[in-house]
């Protein structure tokens, strides 16, 4: 992500020239149906959406509605990013209503984006509601309604452990550069205005820090 600028030297470096490395601003953007790339959304992750595939885009965050599925524009904007090897995050919404959850979202992406990657489940309180993400390498649990944190405990442990698993060895095969390669597609779950927010941040400052 780098251009090159020749500058023309100036008196007392007369004759020469002078190689500047200026790097370009790395580039990301939303993508997704209009029910889930929302206004609000883009402004909590602080990115415009976009409707079209872009070799100077560096990261696209893909959005999907876990109540409405994936439209048929998300999946190709989705494959036309495949030819430029750009890395792709997919966070799916609206996690909180409806029949559909993140696992049935994943499972679909799965079959008609690419083998996404999750790295974080998501655990509910004792009225069915979002209320933590537990992270599969790590097992340690963010509680969002009380801003905690804290080890998962055996019988999460357990609840999890294929899901570990299968995870894991993503990761593996991925490398440790897998996303930054565009290779590896992590797929989080967001619940507005809190729950998944901050990982999906740090995982676009990945890609865009300097």
């Amino acid at each position: 992500y780098f251009r090159h600028l020749w500058l023309d030297s100036v008196s007392q470096h007369q004759g020469h020239r002078i190689l500047l490395l200026v790097e370009e601003p790395k580039m990301t953007a939303l993508f997704g149906h209009a029910s889930a790339a929302t206004a609000e959304l883009a402004q909590a992750l602080n990115i415009p959406i976009k409707a079209v595939a872009d070799s100077d885009i560096s990261l696209a965050v893909f959005v999907i509605n876990a109540q409405t599925g994936i439209d048929q524009k998300t999946i190709d904007l989705w494959h036309e990013f495949d030819e430029l090897l750009t890395p792709r995050l997919l966070l799916v919404s609206d996690i909180a209503k409806g029949e559909q959850d993140f696992d049935d979202a994943v499972l679909i992406a799965k079959r008609v984006l690419d083998d996404v990657a999750t790295p974080y489940l998501v655990l509910h309180d004792d009225s069915g509601s979002p209320a933590g993400l537990i992270n599969l390498e790590t097992l340690q649990i963010k509680d969002y309604q009380s801003n905690s944190k804290f080890a998962a405990d055996t019988e999460h442990k357990q609840l999890v452990e294929d899901f570990r698993k299968e995870y894991l060895a993503q990761l593996e095969a991925s490398g440790a550069s897998g996303y930054e390669e565009g290779i590896f597609f992590p797929a989080i779950p967001i619940q507005l205005p809190k729950l998944g927010i901050d990982i999906a941040l740090d995982l676009i400052r990945r890609i865009t820090k300097p």
